[in-house]
């Protein structure tokens, strides 16, 4: 089916036609508009747009209508848009619709007096974006000085300077113009309008002649022939600090806010307008290898049948007093992944050893989320992983996939399956069900961070969420013992980053504000989009648990994943954490070696993702910190205690100890320390047998913070094979109590719970 707009651009006094204005059509839609057409007036302002279904039907909109028409008019430059008719929209419009549009004078005598301010405006960010690679080229600078003259600019002493090559532009410089230009809260004409005038800047016309090719080298794309400009334009608009001057300042509404946590935490708020200019980007091949080398193959490759197996081959005896389910939860890819896929991707399922009366059973499930059911359906992979930029066409209304993959938390009878970038899935016990997503009865508005800390004593549940690229950055949430949230605190950190882990004491909340930062456009560059920045110093902020002011602690750059517990002594909050230097995450990246020289002591060699055990002493009379090491000899990961005295100070933790002489992260034993008499116990699963993280679970009736067992999933590579142990937490070098023989292969995950059944039986009532 063929549809034309047809129309008239005219002065209103007069009624004379106005030749060479430009005339827009789109289809309006809820995720991106179609633009349907574009002309411009003859000389009685008269203009007419054909346009055909493919122009506003795609696969996503097939049952889609007729469009939801409306016109935009422009300047000959395109800078200014002289009139819209969004807000009163031509719904299912027929085949045939015609505009008359009156231009008061007073209108067009204004864009003439604003024309020569815009283009100098315009131009500035166009050399802006020039300099954005550190320097202003040849032919960059012949180019934009011949776009300076076309728009008379030449003679202005600010453009003069700007194109001078002893005067660098600053790239917060060309953010800030741009943010004037295009003001708060802009509207998506200003970003359609500033793409297409600059442009039409850098083109000078309809075609790029081959002496301008050479001037713009910097500037060519030769395989999708779109200009660097757009990347450049795309890094900015991508940028926070730019992105915290355009983004509304008020908060989204409830609705708005768990529409975008289905959506995708990292890029919800985002303008739509910001997001259409940006597009999906080629994998460096060799990374892409080296990553899928790394996590999708011996136990990090997935098994994708579920299975419920019975009455499994025990070695050793099972204490009568253990009863309750173990529980790992880690990534496990339904289908072959998309783009750069990394350990963190995959699709979660839980892992489940159920004991009762000595006897021990398994199954293991997906966890269905809403992402997972759909390529269920579809039978292949929709939505890559988090080194890609994500679907901005939002298929099924969702950019990023919530994968339910990271860890486990027991709260008011509830199983909660945790990602940190969206809502929590409910899982049922014993079966391991998805019962569907959990969000408090709505009242969760941001993301819930994959380790929240449920303070036994007083039967709270503190969480956080954190937004990778827009404000707030950081929010802070309680829940009461009834499962409500019944606060939410924003946390004003200066810059946004990824924080993994926070901790509590009984009166005290701890955030941790590493130097981890999200770069979505590094992803246009070949390059992986998380940073870690250590020219930035690591900084502890301490606020009191249920609000107030909070206090920071600064502290040497270094990068925190995992925190043991934290406690309060006299006037000091004390820390417990395993801290690193440096951290890229595993991910291969030829920019950030393995190991490079320290800039503060040449000699020496800063190697990431080695985790030391440390103590932070934070005095909140004197403000001052005192940081010390507590094992200097291994390195130990995924740390545990008695849970019930999260918050409070323990003597002992259990942490897994790396298998250094491994390319993957591997855990070939658990450590066991006394932080009392500072001393420890190690004990080695074997040859070819790697663990991961291990829990305590309390004995019933215990009177010692370490009389209980101490649980794991191993994985022997010379049997292929995977067992669950118990170890006595008493005496932890001692053979294991019990060994459990799997009926089928655990993959390396991430986090454990246990949930004995004296817990499990209430809620199952």
């Amino acid at each position: 089916m063929l549809f034309k707009v047809t129309g008239r651009i005219y002065e209103e006094e007069s009624g004379v036609g106005i030749a060479n204005l430009v005339v827009e059509a789109f289809d309006k839609d809820i995720l991106k508009n179609d633009k349907l057409g574009q002309t411009k007036t003859d000389q009685d302002g008269k203009f007419a747009i054909n346009y055909s279904e493919a122009n506003f039907k795609s696969a996503l909109e097939k049952f889609e209508g007729n469009p939801d028409l409306y016109i935009v008019v422009k300047t000959p430059d395109l800078a200014n848009i002289l009139y819209s008719s969004e807000k009163n929209i031509r719904p299912d419009a027929s085949t045939n619709e015609h505009f008359d549009v009156p231009i008061p004078k007073t209108t067009l005598i204004a864009y003439q007096e604003r024309s020569t301010q815009e283009n100098k405006q315009l131009l500035k960010i166009l050399l802006g974006m020039a300099w954005l690679d550190g320097e202003l080229e040849p032919g960059e600078k012949e180019y934009l000085s011949k776009v300076a003259a076309q728009k008379r600019l030449t003679e202005d002493a600010e453009i003069k300077s700007l194109l001078s090559d002893s005067k660098p532009i600053q790239p917060q410089q060309c953010f800030d113009w741009l943010q004037a230009y295009l003001g708060k809260n802009p509207s998506p004409y200003k970003f359609e309008a500033l793409d297409e005038v600059l442009e039409s800047l850098f083109t000078s016309g309809a075609e790029i002649n081959e002496r301008e090719k050479e001037m713009l080298a910097a500037f060519a794309d030769k395989n999708t022939r779109r200009t660097v400009l757009q990347e450049r334009l795309g890094s900015i608009f991508l940028d926070p600090d730019f992105l915290a001057k355009v983004t509304p300042d008020t908060p989204d509404s409830p609705q708005t806010a768990r529409k975008n946590l289905k959506k995708g935490f990292a890029y919800a708020r985002v303008p739509q307008a910001v997001l259409s200019k940006l597009t999906s980007a080629q994998s460096d091949p060799q990374v892409k290898e080296e990553l899928a080398h790394r996590f999708l193959t011996l136990n990090y490759a997935p098994v994708r049948k579920e299975i419920t197996a019975d009455n499994l081959e025990v070695i050793g005896k099972l204490p009568q007093e253990l009863s309750g389910t173990f529980l790992r939860i880690g990534p496990n890819p339904r289908f072959a992944p998309l783009g750069l896929y990394h350990w963190f991707d995959g699709d979660g399922m839980i892992h489940g050893v159920h004991i009762t009366n000595g006897k021990a059973s398994y199954r293991n499930r997906y966890v269905r989320t809403e992402g997972w059911k759909i390529e269920e359906k579809e039978g292949q992979a929709i939505w890559p992983g988090l080194l890609n930029l994500p679907r901005f066409d939002e298929p099924h209304g969702i950019m990023m996939k919530n994968v339910a993959n990271t860890a486990l938390v027991w709260h008011h009878g509830r199983l909660l399956a945790l990602w940190e970038g969206g809502e929590p899935y409910e899982i049922s016990l014993p079966n391991l069900d998805t019962v569907g997503s959990y969000t408090f009865n709505e009242q969760l508005t941001f993301p819930f961070c994959a380790h929240p800390k449920v303070d036994a004593k007083t039967g709270e549940m503190m969480f956080f969420g954190y937004q990778p690229l827009t404000k707030p950055y950081v929010q802070y949430g309680i829940v009461s013992p009834e499962g409500k949230i019944v606060k939410t605190i924003p946390i004003d950190i200066p810059s946004p980053i990824s924080m993994h882990d926070f901790a509590i004491t009984e009166k005290h909340t701890i955030f941790l504000d590493m130097p981890l930062a999200l770069k979505p456009m590094r992803v246009m560059q070949g390059k992986v989009p998380l940073v870690f920045e250590r020219n930035k110093p690591s900084r502890f902020g301490i606020i009191p648990r249920h609000g107030g002011e909070i206090r920071w602690f600064t502290v040497p750059s270094c990068m925190v994943y995992h925190v043991v517990n934290a406690y309060e002594e006299g006037n000091e909050v004390i820390l417990v954490a395993y801290r690193m230097d440096w951290t890229q995450l595993f991910i291969p990246d030829r920019e950030n070696a393995l190991d490079f020289v320290n800039t503060d002591t040449s000699s020496e060699k800063i190697a990431p993702e080695l985790t030391k055990l440390y103590r932070w002493r934070f005095n909140l009379s004197t403000g001052q910190v005192k940081e010390e090491i507590l094992d200097k000899d291994e390195i130990c990961e995924f740390p545990r205690i008695n849970d019930n005295l999260i918050g409070r100070k323990m003597r002992y933790v259990y942490s897994g100890i790396g298998a250094m002489y491994m390319e993957r992260p591997l855990f070939d034993g658990v450590k066991k320390y006394d932080l009392e008499t500072g001393t420890a116990q190690s004990v080695y699963f074997g040859r070819g047998r790697f663990g991961g993280e291990c829990v305590f679970a309390p004995r019933p009736g215990g009177t010692t913070e370490d009389d209980g067992w101490v649980l794991t999933y191993i994985y022997d590579a010379v049997n292929k094979r995977s067992e669950f142990i118990v170890l006595d937490a008493q005496n932890i070098t001692a053979e294991p109590v019990a060994r459990v023989i799997l009926p089928q292969r655990v993959p390396f995950g991430f986090h454990c719970e246990w949930v004995s059944s004296e817990k499990i039986a209430p809620a199952n009532r």
